[in-house]
């Protein structure tokens, strides 16, 4: 998963870093004007930032989920104000959190965000043969753990949290390097490949294919099949 998030103070910053620390990919933006081009421009699973930041002459809650729709929005306050959390809450905002929280609950709260918003009710990708445990960012087909590298996982949590959903190679890149260097085509191209390899024994169930000048997408079997 990747978080987007306004380090625009020290708690903040720290919070990014003890994420980031826990496995979760960052993008970190110090600029709080800037918030709205980034939320536009990534794929974010959700999106983070003090509520201090928003107002009259700032940042609003409607221009932001105008931006991102499909992102999450998770602000923080330093005291936990009942009348501001219900004002925040019905403005659009999905939760309000305290700074002083301890950081697993704050963790795993955002997780839970980030997977409501997905489709999931735990933390568990299950598309037949393959699993994906997005907390211990481990996979698994037919019960075998997978040895992937970071980025291996991090391309087959991406296509597995959108499966049968056509991505295009710039929003998979971006989603796994986010505006850092990216590499060399090739090596992107080496990544899917050894991922076609991983899943290749189930590969009558599930397939990563090529869309011809677009991108990829991961054919899976659909919640109404695993349930039959």
């Amino acid at each position: 998963m990747r978080f987007l998030i306004a380090e625009t103070s020290w708690p903040m910053i720290s919070l990014a870093q003890n994420l980031e620390e826990r496995g979760i990919l960052v993008t970190r933006i110090d600029r709080p004007e800037d918030t709205p081009h980034y939320v536009h421009m990534c794929s974010n699973d959700l999106v983070l930032l003090e509520a201090e930041l928003l107002g009259p002459n700032k940042l609003t809650l409607p221009e932001l989920k105008a931006k991102g729709p499909e992102s999450p929005l998770a602000l923080f306050v330093q005291e936990m104000d009942p009348a501001q959390i219900s004002a925040l809450l019905t403005a659009g905002a999905d939760s309000v959190m305290g700074l002083s929280a301890p950081i697993e609950e704050t963790e795993m709260r955002l997780r839970a965000i980030a997977c409501r918003a997905l489709g999931l009710a735990v933390p568990m990708i299950d598309l037949g043969p393959l699993q994906v445990d997005l907390g211990a960012r481990r996979a698994y087909l037919f019960d075998c753990p997978l040895k992937l590298s970071p980025k291996q996982y991090e391309l087959l949590e991406f296509f597995a949290l959108r499966p049968n959903m056509l991505l295009n190679r710039t929003e998979l890149l971006t989603h796994i390097y986010g505006f850092e260097q990216e590499p060399d085509p090739r090596v992107f191209d080496v990544y899917v490949c050894n991922l076609r390899s991983y899943l290749k024994p189930a590969s009558d169930v599930l397939e990563i294919e090529t869309v011809r000048g677009v991108g990829y997408r991961l054919v899976a079997p659909s919640r109404a099949e695993l349930a039959a």
